[in-house]
């Protein structure tokens, strides 16, 4: 009979503690999840940002579809540098191409080290100084990239079709460090820049590795990270026909992708190119939604803001 008595009280003083640590607990595992949220799209939004820090200039472009998605590509700069442009006017320089320095001039001013403009037998120049990461370029996969304005202008868009003059871009066919000399070496299929279109103002090249793209997706409640896809004239915005892929929410077949976050709810990019003097702004807005312990959902928005570069 005691030992009723006990059991008993100890339960009545159990059940009676236990009301003041529920909601403790309750409110613990919810900051936990909000926390969680936070972090996820944190680091997602960070991403985004740290990649769109590498992009071409004036190769950014975002659109929304008419489910709530929202896309975000742009071509993605493996290494850039700094030529000499042969000063002939029409025709070039004297010799076009790479092949051995004129025994007349310095080492450190050879005639043929020059980008040639509007000589289609053009297909190597010296840079001035050597090529960051040049190791890292992929020849036959990598592209050069002069003078990129972007969409509407027409032969200085990275994203059209054809080779020069037609695009300003044309495949890189290898890249190495001169010997002897601080200048690197880069050789491309033959094409025809014009100097008019492709000359830029600040002696600029890029090479390029491809597009990336990124698509936020609330119906199936994820950010997803493309790459390893053909560039595209078109942006493919919820389209299933060919060159696109034939679900709605992805780039051309063939791509490979990442998840970047899931429990996405809402999300909306933005960009505008001339935020200021050849700078854009990107500006992210993402929500992702988890159901806590009360069993209502709980949503994090966070927003972030990326400058771009757009000096071409």
């Amino acid at each position: 009979m005691i030992e009723l008595v006990v059991t008993i009280v100890l339960t009545a003083l159990i059940m009676g503690a236990l009301v003041f640590f529920t909601y403790p607990l309750r409110q613990a595992v919810d900051v936990t999840a909000r926390a969680d949220l936070t972090d996820a799209a944190d680091n997602a939004l960070r991403r985004v940002g740290r990649d769109v820090r590498l992009a071409l200039p004036n190769s950014v472009r975002v659109a929304t579809d008419a489910s709530g998605r929202a896309y975000l590509e742009y071509l993605a700069v493996r290494t850039a540098g700094r030529y000499r442009a042969d000063g002939q006017g029409a025709g070039g320089g004297s010799l076009a191409n790479c092949a051995s320095d004129d025994a007349t001039l310095s080492p450190m001013q050879p005639n043929n080290d020059q980008l040639s403009f509007d000589v289609s037998a053009d297909t190597c120049f010296k840079t001035i100084g050597i090529v960051p990461d040049r190791s890292t370029i992929a020849a036959g996969a990598d592209y050069l990239v002069l003078n990129n304005l972007g969409s509407g202008f027409t032969g200085q868009d990275a994203y059209a079709s054809g080779s020069p003059p037609a695009t300003n871009r044309t495949l890189v066919t290898a890249a190495s460090d001169d010997a002897t000399l601080p200048q690197s070496q880069i050789q491309f299929s033959s094409g025809t820049f014009s100097r008019t279109l492709h000359d830029s103002v600040g002696k600029r090249f890029f090479v390029i590795s491809g597009p990336v793209a990124y698509i936020c997706d609330p119906l199936a409640g994820t950010l997803t990270r493309y790459w390893s896809y053909a560039i595209q004239a078109n942006q493919c915005v919820g389209q299933a026909a060919a060159p696109c892929s034939g679900s709605v929410n992805m780039p051309p077949a063939g791509a490979s992708l990442a998840v970047l976050a899931t429990q996405v709810t809402a999300c909306q990019f933005n960009y505008s190119p001339n935020a200021s003097s050849q700078a854009g702004l990107l500006s992210l807005l993402m929500t992702l939604s988890k159901d806590i312990s009360s069993g209502s959902p709980e949503r994090v928005s966070l927003y972030h803001a990326v400058h771009v570069s757009n000096v071409p």
